[in-house]
């Protein structure tokens, strides 16, 4: 178990190193983005398999408008870290999201994302 600077009392929800130390290197990615990853993964249903807050409800989690949560999520499909899809829930339509597993070496994100390489090296 890890040991922290002081007792944590409440639910704490660790962070993928690869969303702290290698997405970040694309320029589409920032805190905003990994802040609705980590709220998608609080709200991952184990029965389902998907997540499916509203849009509404992650505005209010987060701090953000809709139209920025809305951008983030795009960002998240984009790199392939959220897959979204329409299911009926309730007799209603609403959007899912499938979390998809981040690269977790520098080497994998290259190679998924040659044009960052390049700018790396460049």
């Amino acid at each position: 178990m890890y040991e922290y600077p002081y007792e944590i009392k409440e639910y704490y929800t660790p962070s993928l190193n690869s969303l702290k130390r290698i997405y970040t290197q694309h320029p589409k990615f920032n805190g905003n983005t990994r802040l609705i990853y980590d709220l998608l993964i609080d709200h991952w249903n184990a029965k389902t398999g998907y997540a499916y807050p509203t849009i509404y409800d992650l505005a209010r989690e987060s701090g953000m408008s809709t139209s920025g949560v809305k951008n983030q999520i795009k960002t998240l499909v984009e790199l392939g870290l959220v897959r979204k899809q329409k299911t009926k829930i309730n007799g209603r339509l609403n959007d899912v999201y499938h979390l998809l597993p981040p690269v977790t070496t520098i080497e994998e994100f290259y190679e998924k994302f040659p044009e960052i390489k390049a700018q790396a090296e460049a």
